[in-house]
């Protein structure tokens, strides 16, 4: 029996409209050819062009699963939009997006989820909550991050990796079995200083500037951030396996947040599952933040991979630090 008995009707994902090596990243700053792709494992990733924003990013998702639903925008009850870092603090990116949507005067709830790149993750799971207590029938989650915009291309951690999209799906009341088996979170906020950005919000901004102008811009410590997020992560997974009632043997695709080559390497090498199993877009898609989960769930749905009656582990870590894991029958 699902915990949270939801069903995904309809996925979509978008990406920035411009492709951007390694190679050409090597060029422009002046690094010895190959560094870009030998330290961040991204061949290439999309950027966004000058008429894409956040929210006409989560539309175009929001649009490719609704008719993947065959349902309407009219139809939703909510759409909620997770970034990491929204279109602009207020109104909220849900609100731009409904616009676009062209919902005026309609009784759809919208709001924006912020939990880094697990904000897919945390958006599902209040859609799914809002399903199962009757308060809404049909949802559109979104998630996008637009990373392009705040990269420190000084510092090879913070900027070679990420890429920029958007990606979507449409929840419904589940049909028997279909649902949420089991969601597990844990945080770390002892982490909170080894990814983020420091200035923009109500510490630091343009009335009380930080010292640096580089605190406007995203940092990363690689490493300690990776020793931390994935520190007992296998035994985070064998525990959410054990809340659904299945063991890995039952999972049929695993969908993580394209976090980095070294993550994506240890979901594969290390958490069990058959290497297969695992689905890999970073090479041409990058770390897209909130984005990457949703638009490898697109992916593994659009390639086959994932279909009525599979059962999927959606796995990622978060800024803070955060991890989480979701077992998911389809």
């Amino acid at each position: 029996m699902p915990l949270l008995p939801v069903a995904v009707r309809g996925t979509g994902s978008v990406t920035g409209g411009r492709v951007v090596t390694s190679a050409s990243l090597d060029e422009l700053h002046g690094r010895p050819p190959g560094t870009t792709q030998a330290h961040s494992g991204v061949v290439s990733r999309p950027w966004v062009t000058p008429d894409q924003t956040s929210s006409t990013l989560a539309t175009e998702a929001i649009q490719l699963a609704l008719a993947t639903a065959g349902a309407e925008p009219a139809q939703l009850d909510a759409v909620i939009v997770a970034a990491a870092v929204a279109e602009q603090p207020m109104p909220t990116t849900a609100m731009l997006t409904l616009g676009h949507l062209g919902l005026e005067g309609t009784n759809t709830v919208a709001f924006d989820v912020n939990a880094s790149c697990l904000g897919f993750l945390a958006a599902f799971d209040v859609a799914a909550l809002g399903i199962a207590a009757g308060r809404w029938r049909r949802v559109a989650v979104a998630a996008v991050d637009i990373a392009s915009m705040g990269l420190d291309h000084t510092d090879l951690d913070s900027s070679a990796l990420f890429g920029d999209g958007a990606g979507a799906v449409v929840l419904e009341p589940a049909d028997d079995g279909q649902g949420i088996l089991a969601i597990r979170w844990e945080t770390f906020p002892s982490g909170s200083a080894l990814c983020g950005i420091p200035a923009g919000g109500t510490r630091y901004n343009v009335s009380h500037p930080p010292e640096r102008q580089s605190d406007y811009l995203f940092h990363m410590e690689g490493m300690g951030l990776t020793r931390l997020a994935t520190r007992h992560l296998p035994r985070l997974v064998d525990a959410t396996l054990a809340d659904a009632g299945i063991t890995a043997a039952d999972v049929d695709v695993v969908v993580p947040h394209q976090a980095s080559s070294l993550g994506m390497r240890y979901a594969r090498e290390r958490l069990g599952f058959a290497a297969d199993a695992v689905v890999d877009i970073l090479h041409d898609h990058g770390n897209q933040v909130s984005a990457s989960l949703p638009t490898a769930l697109d992916h593994a749905v659009r390639t086959g991979r994932l279909g009525p009656g599979r059962t999927a582990l959606l796995l990622g870590t978060g800024a803070g630090v955060a991890r989480a894991a979701m077992v998911l029958r389809t």
